[in-house]
């Protein structure tokens, strides 16, 4: 089954979602400003569309920096209108007393004291609609955000973990076709830049799964959602630990192979256990989309002892396992460290 499918589709509803958003809450705005006494109401809409950002939390935060912005540039603008006249000098005088704020409220600062500088003289209610009309717009953008639809990207943090599941489990899978064929040269260095790719996708699951966290703040109805996000962050645990072990053995496999001392015997055991490994992945991978498809919240994870272990080691080793595994990662490691 191919998780990509209607994900164009899905971008398109959510920008006309959005744009249903920015609209309904530009009217009600317009409409409760004027209701309010607004000479100027076009201000609450402004306030709309600058407002309503990906997340809740998002928009709450540009809305709180635009509405002390605005408070500190009328205030600023005030204090000295009396004493200066309007032109690009004033304002150049003016900003750099504001610097050492929030780059969101220097830039509201900015735009207010240039704007009232410029109609506080053609009209005596822009100062008091601006304030008005700012708030009004603020509270109104995040209300319809809170109230319509409001922003969930846990199931697109879902799929691409389940793409990445997927993916994971198919280099598994190569790696040990790899293994089972003498490890050739070329196809390990095939194998080394699916790995690179692989990490990137990793990195890109992660800022969705931050992204899905930050879009249920604020939100009153993201409870259930919470619930979703923190089992399948159980599920990116594992394939983070599987990622780690892959990239790892396949070092230590082209290492390995070069020695010329890889038994066959050895190299069908490894072959079978990473297929097994790979086999696991994906079956999880494919159970967290059927999930998924059946709007189910919970993940199963499967039952680990159903991984069987393909490889033993002599008995008189088993004490120096962990040993040789320092021994072999640091002198991997000191090895590239002279290669530089």
């Amino acid at each position: 089954m191919d998780i990509n499918k209607g994900k164009h589709k899905l971008e398109i509803i959510k920008g006309l979602i959005l744009i249903a958003k920015i609209s309904i809450a530009s009217g009600v705005s317009w409409e409760l400003a004027k209701m309010l006494g607004s000479k100027h109401p076009y201000l609450a809409p402004l306030t709309v569309i600058l407002s309503i950002q990906e997340t809740i939390q998002h928009s709450a935060v540009y809305a709180f920096y635009r509405i002390i912005g605005t408070l500190f540039g009328i205030a600023a603008t005030i204090f000295i209108i009396k004493h200066l006249e309007v032109n690009g000098w004033t304002i150049g005088m003016v900003l750099p007393v504001v610097l050492r704020l929030h780059k969101t409220i220097i830039h509201q600062i900015a735009l207010t004291i240039l704007l009232v500088f410029v109609f506080v003289h053609k009209t005596n209610y822009y100062v008091s609609d601006r304030i008005r009309d700012t708030i009004i717009g603020a509270l109104v953008a995040i209300m319809i955000h809170i109230i319509i639809v409001p922003p969930n990207y846990v199931k697109d943090a879902r799929r691409t973990l389940t793409q990445f599941g997927i993916d994971l489990g198919q280099l598994f899978k190569k790696v040990a076709y790899w293994v089972n064929n003498n490890c050739e040269f070329v196809e390990g260095e095939n194998l080394i830049d699916d790995t690179t790719n692989l990490l990137q996708e990793l990195h890109q699951v992660e800022k969705e799964f931050e992204k899905a966290e930050k879009s249920l703040r604020l939100s009153p109805f993201g409870r259930n959602k919470k619930q979703q996000l923190k089992q399948n962050e159980q599920f990116l645990f594992q394939l983070k630990h599987g990622y780690t072990y892959i990239s790892g053995v396949l070092t230590t496999f082209n290492d390995w192979s070069e020695t010329n001392s890889l038994p066959t015997v050895d190299r069908q055991k490894w072959a079978v256990q990473l297929q097994v490994l790979g086999e696991y992945n994906t079956k999880q991978a494919n159970q967290n989309l059927e999930n998924r498809a059946i709007n189910k919240s919970s993940l199963d994870l499967l039952n680990l002892s159903a991984i069987p272990l393909q490889i033993r080691i002599p008995p008189e080793l088993e004490s120096h396992r962990h040993q040789l595994s320092l021994y072999n990662d640091t002198l991997k490691l000191i090895d590239k460290l002279k290669a530089k």
